[in-house]
């Protein structure tokens, strides 16, 4: 949003801008939309084809301005057929903030908005306090602000003040001696509604929004889920509509499926002939040389370790389950290394192994935790990465498209090929080969990436 030539084209005519603020300064600043993009600024936030987020300082005080490209036509559909009624994101998020604080919440001041085009302008200012989720990244999260804050975004959503994308990325919290106060941002997809428990889709949401957002920090299940139960109580759901929910989640960590008694047995025997098909398909991309050291992870019950060892590798095996690896030691005694490892913060150095192969474990994250594995194994890996995943293009895929559609909740998540080489490729990986189990029927696909020359490590 800072180079010239993207200034020049969102410097048209204005179609709309409108300050709401009666300070002079801000008034002076953002005078109109051509003042505001002359204005430094610092892009924030990850990058987002729809949305693009820029901190300005003046005089001592942050703000924020949001863009968004244009309003997709569901949201469309959303703000012109529920509260409050609004033209394009930035109005509607400026209608929501300003519910809130209306209400005595707290939520980002809106500055001014506008609009050009296609595109929708909002200035905010900062909020003060910092995110749930850095605090408890930090250790600076105790047992009060978890309370505080389930309970916080419970009474949110029970006042009618339905926010879909409410988590620990967007619950802002600050110290007032020894209460927490909090905030919330990020509220364009939200939408007003009478007071009274929200729907339990609605709830399924928030909390998967909650549960994506700490994934890689290392929260346990039971604190998790005294969390969604404080939560889920605040928002005036009653018992059994608190157990429907919780039913409906997926597994807050992969790994804690496996921790229940018999599941790593059972999964350690299921299939043998699915495991030598795997076995074909995995010898068809597989660019190991004998003596590399592989890390496998999630190595599960061992069950790649004898392709990997046939072919000379020194192998370290690591699972975010301590049953599986108790498993992978039943099966092959003495097998060398096991390490309890998450596969989204792998506790190893940069360049650590010859090659990382994650296999049957893509398919179990959304698109954010599929990014930080990717990038975890592309880190550690001085030479190759090998991933198996579900391709987006598929007959089961599609079965499992219209499952969700009918209300059950996602636990198998598919991708291409051509957006996993970009992903790869941003860490200096290039797709050397890749197969599939009858590609486009089945969703089962291996690909192999090979760090490119001059790479780092």
């Amino acid at each position: 949003m800072r180079q010239a030539n993207g200034r020049s084209r969102l410097s048209r005519v204005v179609n709309r801008w409108q300050l709401w603020s009666e300070d002079a300064d801000e008034r002076r600043a953002f005078a109109d939309l051509a003042t505001t993009l002359r204005l430094p600024a610092t892009p924030v936030g990850p990058p987002n084809r729809w949305r693009q987020v820029a901190r300005i300082d003046l005089g001592g005080r942050a703000y924020f301005l949001k863009r968004f490209a244009r309003t997709q036509w569901k949201n469309r559909l959303a703000f012109a057929t529920t509260a409050p009624r609004a033209r394009d994101d930035a109005e509607r998020e400026r209608m929501v903030a300003a519910a809130l604080r209306a209400a005595g919440l707290e939520a980002p001041r809106p500055v001014a908005a506008g609009r050009d085009g296609a595109a929708s302008f909002l200035v905010l200012a900062a909020l003060p306090g910092t995110s749930c989720r850095d605090l408890l990244a930090a250790g600076q999260a105790d047992a009060v602000l978890t309370r505080t804050a389930a309970r916080h975004c419970g009474r949110l959503l029970a006042a009618g003040f339905h926010l879909p994308d409410l988590s620990a990325d967007h619950v802002f919290a600050r110290r007032d001696g020894p209460v927490w106060r909090l905030a919330v941002l990020d509220l364009h997809n939200g939408r007003l509604a009478p007071p009274g428990p929200p729907s339990r889709r609605l709830a399924r949401r928030v909390l998967r929004r909650f549960q994506r957002s700490v994934r890689p920090l290392p929260i346990g299940r039971s604190a998790a889920l005294r969390f969604a139960v404080r939560l889920l109580r605040a928002a005036g759901l009653r018992a059994a509509e608190r157990r429907a929910v919780l039913a409906a989640l997926p597994p807050f960590a992969t790994a804690a499926r496996y921790e229940r008694p018999g599941r790593s047995t059972l999964y350690a025997t299921r299939n043998p002939r699915r495991g030598e098909r795997e076995a074909a398909l995995l010898q068809r991309v597989w660019p190991g040389h004998a003596g590399e050291t592989v890390l496998d992870l999630p190595c599960g019950a061992g069950r790649l370790r004898p392709f990997l060892a046939a072919r000379g590798h020194v192998v370290v095996q690591a699972d975010g389950a301590m049953a599986m690896l108790r498993e992978a030691r039943t099966g092959a005694p003495g097998s060398g290394h096991l390490v309890q490892a998450d596969a989204l913060a792998m506790p190893f150095a940069d360049g650590a192994v010859d090659g990382v192969v994650l296999f049957r474990f893509l398919h179990h994250l959304d698109g954010p935790a599929r990014a930080r594995a990717i990038a975890e194994a592309c880190r550690v890996a001085r030479r190759f990465v090998v991933v198996s995943f579900f391709h987006a293009c598929s007959l089961h895929h599609l079965q499992r498209q219209l499952r969700r559609a009918l209300g059950a909740p996602p636990t198998r998540f598919a991708t291409t090929l051509g957006r996993l080489g970009s992903r790869f490729a941003r860490h200096g990986f290039r797709r050397t080969a890749h197969a599939a189990d009858w590609p486009f029927a089945r969703d089962l696909w291996l690909a192999a990436f090979e760090r490119a020359a001059g790479g780092a490590p």
